[in-house]
């Protein structure tokens, strides 16, 4: 993943902190898993942020910059350097209220005062500062050419009483891979640097690789030399001094990866000019004062009918408005905004009744809930909090239409046209109406509207079946010009009816995918019941750990993996036969043992413990690497279609192992395999100290014992719980697991109580209830009863 060499900060949602919210106030518990339980692994897919990819990138980037150094004359350096410093400039971006917003580096390519830096560094409609080396400071008087496509600015500065030191383009089309240059900027707004490097490579990114909407549509020069916050908009230079690049993006994992602009693009810019005066360039974007008063401060920009604040604003909480000067009637009236944010944990919405200050009412998003607060001062001694509810219709992360009706004496608002409050209050009316925001929350707004009813009006019924018949024949006919000019006529009743129409489909969509995983879901619950149902010494281990495998990838190929097995199962009994043919038991399991960890490479995993292959038998059986249970589960079941007695599964706290017991007690030492070390052949005595040097307990004497096939689907099943809740944090995620587990072990008290938490936060309050309910009657020891039962009551009906 690449970045804006500026930083970016990411958006977070706060699901996990409100499911383990609920955890601890429900019963005091922390999100752990049973003792005994195991980790679990993560998801399979490539991690470019994982500390692997961080370090194979540093190390090749590195490798690069470290031979440009080597291959560098330091006196060249130095005299390259005194060449171009005096043309290096720091470009500052400043607010309306004289404070630095951003800064970034530029270069002079003209006597005549040409600079040359990102459009990203310059912002549109701020105010400018150029600093030079020296610490002069020049005026910037216009804006000569600006490229959004290729994050290109050019300034031109005012007269100045000598001429300014300026580079020359090079030629970047002449650019081998390999050359070796040299990079400046001013990291941090910090003095000037220069860092020596490579070309690495002319390429162009892949769709989204930058980021969405960010990612540069033409080849860019990859560099192998240090990138830091600031260098925007520096020169790339080769060993003459010429500017072969535009430093624009960097790499997210390593500072040692970053990506230029190439020069000849910006020489096209500079072909065909665009140049704004300042007093021009600073009305761009900005709000039309006619129609808007920013208060309390943040920045607040307009571009394409789309309102954006940024920064939070000087009001107590980052509370900053946007007052429109829009009339507002008589009460009944209404309010509407539609309103999209960066962040979740942020807040932003309508404001009302304002006096254009700090009294007002607002509505908005705050933490995942709808928020209606009376505003009566600077802070919160005065404000009050009037409602605070759930809002299901509200889509985090998306457009979402805010609507209020003021009444004279009580307030009414909605979220996507469904109602989520009405409260009685008439404390403030008259006033202004606009929009309002809190803290670091970066929001768009957009179709801000004042009227007596803003209500989404349904379309006639008479229209509806119209457009229905149009849509029918577009079933037969496709777009012909026929069906085209009938939904013409009145395009924008049509283009509302087709869209209706398409969240009608994706709703159904939705909802059949929904289905088609319950089905799923149910047919591998009743496999994996079937499988677990008869006798312990009958049970098929491998067939068990492969319906848990199946949870998750509908398309497993079963009868693959069960014929694989069953050769290597063969494949064992020819190696065992071999290996002792006069053997008792257990040398037969020794040799098995050998066999599955020194012949065909079985392994504990040691790089990704916690990929989730390791915990799903069919990838194990594929890559001989898993966690300590799911090798335990191949042995014990190959050990039982080769006839080997006394071989069974040990669920030893903190790791699980292979035991062996004699037929006679006495008769021989029993023996434990660490199968995540190789195999490696423990008494009971070393086991236990193995296991308490790893979690600090003992185990007790029925972790000798051999553990039930249906207690090891347990375990295997809440290492997957484990994962999604407390390593992931995505307890949604977790679902699937505890159904499967519940449907073998309907008993299992904790996990039933976790999927009473994961029911009430996805709004499935009967479900939870009937968990709750089970949990209250059934009574099983380490739950507080008394804190159950006040959770159970304060659930809505």
């Amino acid at each position: 993943m690449l970045t804006m060499s500026r930083g970016s900060t990411p958006a977070a949602v706060s699901r996990m902190s409100r499911f383990l919210f609920l955890m601890v106030i429900a019963l005091g518990f922390s999100a752990i898993v049973p003792a005994g339980s195991q980790d679990a692994p993560e998801t399979k897919e490539f991690d470019p942020f994982s500390q692997e990819a961080q370090a194979a990138l540093e190390a090749l980037s590195k490798s690069e910059s470290d031979k440009a150094r080597e291959f560098l004359n330091p006196e060249q350096v130095t005299g390259l350097t005194e060449q171009v410093k005096p043309a290096l400039v720091t470009v500052r971006q400043m607010g309306r209220d004289g404070g630095q917003r951003g800064t970034g580096s530029g270069f002079v390519i003209s006597k005549e005062g040409l600079v040359v830096t990102n459009l990203h560094v310059i912002g549109e409609g701020q105010p400018i500062e150029v600093e030079f080396v020296d610490g002069t400071k020049h005026e910037v008087v216009s804006i000569e050419a600006s490229d959004r496509h290729y994050d290109l600015a050019v300034l031109r500065l005012g007269p100045t009483a000598k001429e300014v030191p300026f580079l020359k383009l090079g030629d970047s089309g002449a650019i081998k891979q390999g050359d070796l240059v040299l990079g400046f900027g001013a990291p941090q707004g910090l003095g000037f640097s220069v860092v020596p490097g490579a070309i690495s490579a002319i390429r162009k990114l892949e769709p989204g690789f930058a980021g969405e909407g960010e990612t540069p549509e033409f080849p860019m020069l990859q560099l192998a030399m240090p990138i830091e916050q600031g260098n925007s908009g520096g020169p790339v230079v080769n060993l003459k001094g010429e500017v072969l690049g535009i430093v624009t993006l960097r790499h997210r994992v390593t500072e040692n990866l970053g990506f230029a602009v190439p020069a000849n693009d910006l020489k096209s810019l500079l072909e065909k000019p665009n140049p704004i005066p300042m007093e021009r360039w600073s009305t761009i974007g900005t709000l039309d004062p006619r129609q808007w008063t920013a208060v309390m401060g943040a920045e607040w920009s307009q571009r394409g009918g789309v309102i954006t604040a940024r920064h939070p604003g000087d009001g107590f909480g980052g509370r900053a408005l946007c007052v429109s000067s829009l009339p507002v009637p008589e009460e009944p009236y209404e309010v509407a905004v539609k309103v999209k944010l960066d962040e979740e944990t942020g807040a932003a919405g309508l404001v009302f009744a304002s006096d254009g200050d700090q009294v007002h009412y607002g509505f908005y998003p705050s933490d995942g809930k709808m928020r209606l607060t009376r505003f009566e001062g600077p802070d919160v001694y005065s404000w009050s909090i009037l409602e605070q509810v759930e809002a299901p219709s509200y889509v985090p992360g998306e457009w979402n239409r805010l609507r209020v009706r003021v009444e004279k004496d009580r307030i009414v608002a909605w979220v996507n046209e469904v109602q989520v409050l009405s409260l009685a209050d008439g404390e403030l009316r008259g006033g202004k109406a606009g929009l309002c925001k809190f803290r670091q929350t970066k929001a768009e707004f957009r179709e801000f509207r004042i009227g007596k009813d803003l209500s989404a009006k349904p379309l006639s019924k008479e229209e509806a079946t119209r457009l229905s018949e149009v849509l029918k024949r577009h079933e037969g006919e496709g777009a012909s010009g026929e069906v085209l000019e009938e939904l013409g006529r009145q395009s924008e009743t049509s283009r509302r009816y087709l869209l209706e129409t398409v969240e009608e489909l994706e709703a159904r969509i939705a909802e059949l995918r929904t289905l088609e995983g319950l089905v799923h879901r149910t047919a591998v619950e009743r496999e994996l019941i079937m499988a677990l149902d008869r006798p312990s010494s009958e049970v098929d281990l491998f067939e068990v750990g492969l319906q848990i495998a199946r949870i998750d990838d509908p398309e497993l190929d079963l009868d693959h993996y069960r014929a694989v097995f069953a050769q290597m199962a063969k494949e064992a009994e020819a190696f065992v036969e071999k290996a002792a043919p006069e053997g008792g038991a257990r040398e037969r399991s020794e040799a098995l043992r050998d066999f599955l960890f020194k012949e065909i490479g079985f392994h504990g995993s040691r790089g990704d413990y916690y990929h989730h292959a390791n915990s799903y038998v069919n990838h194990v059986l594929d890559d001989r690497e898993g966690l300590p249970i799911t090798l335990s589960v191949l042995f014990v079941e190959m050990a039982r279609r080769l006839g080997i007695e006394g071989v069974y599964g040990a669920a030893l706290p903190g790791k699980f192992m292979v035991g062996w017991n004699p037929e006679k007690e006495g008769a021989e030492e029993a023996v434990l395999y660490d199968v995540f070390e190789g195999g490696k052949s423990h008494t009971k005595e070393e086991a236990t100290r193995a296991a308490f040097e790893m979690t600090g307990t003992a185990p007790e004497p029925e972790s000798f014992e051999p553990a039930e096939p249906r207690d090891i689907a347990v375990r295997m099943l809440r290492n997957l719980v484990d994962i999604e809740i407390n390593r992931r944090q995505t307890p949604e995620q977790a679902e699937d697991y505890l159904e499967l587990l519940l449907a073998i072990e309907p008993d299992a008290a904790y996990e039933r109580f976790q999927r009473a938490i994961l029911r009430v936060q996805s709004s499935e309050i009967a479900g939870a209830k009937e968990d709750l309910d089970w949990l209250l009657e059934h009574r099983p020891p380490g739950l507080d009863y008394f804190r159950l039962e006040q959770f159970r009551e304060s659930l809505p009906e």
